[in-house]
């Protein structure tokens, strides 16, 4: 019996390898394989609520924005995003070309074992090879920095897709997929050295404020065209305003004024390699009220004014 999808889900039917798990469907996730799914559109609509798999997405080209429980993401061509078996999201896209969404779902007793084979001594693995682990896998639902690993495995998932089957079969996928989980796990453990930038004495707390600091950082990313008071970042991250600015600038090194400042400046550069926006519309686009303010600080950032930007090369 086919199994009815949802329209966002259907969309993806024609360009998968596996399983593609819905939500909105009866399937029961931890019954699907490992399965990867590409969509390429010029535009998707918010989508309807949906539950998740532990999955790792990306885009090829172009940016999405997605929205986890409340919590605001972008990504593009330069980051990657991860989202938690159990955990809801929405998303959408827009752009002037079809962008190439590409996404990695894993079934969770294939997380619980790759997990298992690299946190257990051998010889508990040869004596019961078959007991659920106690340790849960959960990573932090935040929108990293590409990795070159990450990005190469990737590009291999896109050119099987545009292989024949018997290609596919040939090639063994679930050794990509083991491979692509590995390196998550290992950018996982090797955070701490960021996490240990917190000035708090328990690594738990240390560990659920990074969590926190990421959610707002990733909230101005994912909003450059805009003005954000701080008190309302604070709020986002459920933090008081003076804890947030000092541990913004604890670990990120920059205040967060600075920082979304530096973000709207960066998303200006963007919009004005297309001639035809001005920089006046510009400075509204990435929410500057003051054009000559947006001028001085785009020449203090880049050595240009934002006019001559086009015709200088960073």
């Amino acid at each position: 019996m086919t199994t009815k999808l949802c329209p966002y889900c259907n969309s993806a039917q024609s360009i998968l390898m596996g399983n593609v798990y819905c939500s909105h469907s009866s399937d029961d996730m931890h019954k699907l394989e490992n399965g990867s799914m590409m969509l390429k559109l010029n535009k998707l609509e918010e989508t309807a609520e949906h539950t998740s798999r532990l999955t790792i997405r990306l885009t090829l080209n172009g940016e999405q924005h997605y929205k986890i429980g409340n919590h605001d993401h972008l990504i593009n061509a330069n980051k990657y995003l991860v989202i938690n078996q159990g955990q809801s999201y929405k998303t959408s896209f827009e752009g002037t070309d079809n962008q190439e969404m590409v996404l990695v779902a894993f079934k969770p007793a294939f997380v619980a074992g790759v997990l298992k084979s690299i946190v257990t001594p051998e010889d508990n693995l040869i004596d019961d090879p078959f007991k659920a682990p106690e340790q849960p896998v959960s990573f932090f639902e935040r929108a990293f920095d590409m990795d070159e690993e990450i990005l190469q495995l990737f590009q291999l998932l896109r050119k099987l897709m545009d292989e024949d089957l018997g290609y596919k079969k040939e090639y063994d996928l679930q050794s990509v997929y083991s491979s692509l989980l590995l390196r998550l796990l290992d950018i996982h453990k090797n955070l701490k050295p960021e996490i240990d930038k917190l000035n708090s004495t328990k690594l738990s707390t240390r560990t659920e404020l990074y969590r926190r600091l990421y959610i707002a950082k990733d909230y101005m990313d994912a909003h450059p065209d805009k003005r954000i008071s701080i008190d309302e970042v604070a709020r986002v991250a459920f933090l008081s305003t003076h804890h947030f600015k000092r541990a913004f600038k604890e670990l990120f090194e920059t205040t967060p004024h600075q920082y979304h400042v530096v973000k709207r400046l960066e998303r200006s550069r963007v919009l004005l390699q297309n001639d035809e926006n001005k920089v006046e519309d510009v400075c509204r686009k990435v929410g500057f009220e003051n054009t000559s303010s947006f001028i001085r600080l785009f020449r203090e950032h880049y050595g240009c004014t934002p006019r001559a930007y086009p015709l200088n090369s960073f």
